[in-house]
């Protein structure tokens, strides 16, 4: 089978949009005629994968030499559609409930009253964010906009905004007037948007280095990285992600090829509230207070649930100890410090720092079903990335593409124990199938609390592992009235070793959980390659 075509692919799935901030922009076609001929007008502005790549490997050349220095101004646009907004541009339908039906049907729950088979998820509708619900109307698609500065964000979403004929200003200096009074009116309407930004060091809001065991491509990633990967989570063929490439046994219509399903789903992290909940599950933290050793006894048992230290060391490489020297809790003032340091010592805090990522950074790891002494079976990692616990894992695996939304969480709001700002994560994945991909992991994987295998005869015969602490779900019934971050008793439990003793075989130290992830709704979109946007959607 022929290699996929890196300037047929749009280039957020694939190597992904170079960014430092983000912008989604939700619409509504309008005008179905018109708008294909102002998407026609957009193409030649969209970043394809050969125009990501080529971008990111001058930066990283120029960071190599040395040449690097202060911002690149950039700019990308990519598009995609939700099944609502491809049956309004006429394209050939998709044999998939899943993407058909959408997000609002298959993620959240039944109220009383509601048709059941409508509901298919344990989202609580409550929590959903208006614009994502029917009630709002429905999204036809998305532009997804990055830069390297916000001023940048606004600059592109007028050029998007103006190619759609929305909020159109005469301007007597504007060298490109519209050529046509097709041009003069909007085929669109705008519902909302929402904003990320990429926060120091790459970090989520609870502190740990996202995006670091991303799947390699094969047929789009170099064969040096593939056949790197294959000391850790297996390279992926291309129809994983792509949509008839090697591998994909879909039967979706030729005009798809290429094209990526595009998974949106905001969710709101309660950082204060699993710092809370981390430091009392942290015993030496309440006799002693913030000792060295009851800090990093919470350093550990924080990491514990996640799988990694904060710096993105794996717990199954590193079991005991972050080798990431840590002179502060804060992991930013720590990168200061550090540089510090190294300057004090002679060295090239640079290169040192980058000697330190690499060894934090690396993916060259798997699992042993038969123990769960170095990374617990429960932590977030393993339970959405069982690596070899799953046969086959890698035919679950999607490309995340998230940013996190919202303020850095300082430590007077960290040790007030209440969120006081909205914050969280704007999360985006691609996979060829959305039932394979982000809906297995989500709805298998992270809500069953014997998933991705039953560990029970590994934990004294007392319980499976529980679902995953950090996004795994239960009906919203379970939810405590008066604080959406707890739950009624009991709670539900997961299994992890208690930090002031050795990890046992079998482990029985069961723990309830709390609900610092709140899922604010999404949609699922599918990004086209440009040869099906030009050739079937502009038709």
């Amino acid at each position: 089978m022929a290699l996929p075509n890196k300037k047929n692919i749009q280039g957020d799935i694939w190597p992904r949009l170079s960014k430092k901030h983000e912008v989604f922009v939700f619409f509504r076609i309008t005008n179905p005629k018109l708008f294909k001929t102002h998407l026609a007008g957009l193409v030649p502005a969209l970043t394809t994968a050969r125009d990501a790549e080529r971008f990111r490997t001058g930066i990283y050349k120029k960071k190599k030499d040395g040449t690097f220095t202060g911002l690149v101004h950039f700019s990308a646009v990519n598009i995609a559609f939700s099944a609502k907004g491809l049956a309004k541009l006429g394209a050939e339908t998709f044999t998939d409930d899943v993407f058909n039906n959408g997000m609002w049907e298959d993620l959240t729950y039944p109220l009383a009253g509601d048709d059941k088979t409508k509901h298919n998820g344990l989202d609580d509708q409550h929590d959903w964010y208006h614009q994502f619900t029917p009630r709002g109307g429905y999204l036809d698609g998305v532009f997804t906009i990055t830069g390297e500065s916000e001023k940048t964000l606004t600059d592109t979403v007028k050029m998007v905004k103006k190619t759609f004929g929305v909020e159109l200003e005469a301007d007597p200096n504007d060298k490109n007037p519209p050529k046509s009074p097709v041009m003069d009116y909007p085929s669109i309407q705008l519902i909302f948007q929402q904003q990320g930004h990429v926060l120091d060091d790459d970090r989520e809001h609870f502190g740990w280095v996202d995006g670091i065991s991303q799947p390699i491509v094969i047929g789009l990633d170099s064969d040096a990285k593939v056949e790197e990967a294959k000391k850790g989570l297996k390279p992926i063929r291309a129809g994983t992600i792509l949509v008839g490439g090697e591998g994909d046994e879909s039967n979706h219509p030729a005009w798809a090829k290429e094209g990526s399903f595009m998974v949106f789903r905001t969710y709101e992290q309660r950082t204060p509230e699993f710092v809370a909940w981390c430091a009392r599950n942290t015993k030496r933290l309440g006799r002693e207070g913030l000792t060295a050793q009851a800090t990093g006894e919470l350093r550990k048992f924080s990491s514990r649930i996640v799988g990694r230290w904060p710096d993105g060391a794996p717990l199954e490489l590193h079991p005991d100890a972050d080798p990431a020297p840590m002179l502060t809790p804060d992991p930013i003032k720590n990168k200061e410090l550090l540089f510090a340091q190294w300057t004090t010592e002679g060295k090239d805090p640079e290169a040192e720092y980058k000697k330190l990522e690499e060894e934090n950074h690396t993916d060259a790891f798997t699992y042993n079903p038969e123990d769960q002494t170095k990374c617990p079976y429960a932590a977030h990692i393993r339970k959405c990335g069982p690596r070899d616990d799953f046969p086959n894992y890698e035919k679950h695996l999607m490309l995340r593409r998230g940013i996190p939304y919202g303020p850095l969480t300082l430590n007077n709001e960290k040790g007030g124990g209440v969120s006081q700002h909205d914050r969280g994560l704007l999360f985006v994945s691609y996979q060829s199938s959305i039932t394979n991909g982000f809906r297995f992991v989500q709805k298998v994987w992270a809500n069953e609390e014997d998933k991705p295998v039953d560990f029970t005869n590994k934990l004294g015969n007392v319980a499976p592992q529980g679902i995953d602490a950090i996004i795994g779900q239960v009906p919203p019934e379970y939810r405590a009235e008066d604080d959406v971050t707890k739950y009624e008793h009991p709670a539900p439990v997961a299994n992890f070793p208690d930090v002031e003793k050795p990890v046992p075989t079998p482990n029985k130290h069961f723990i309830p959980i709390e609900r610092w992830v709140i899922p604010r709704g999404g949609e699922y979109f599918f990004a086209p390659s440009i040869s099906g946007i030009q050739e079937t959607l502009c038709k």
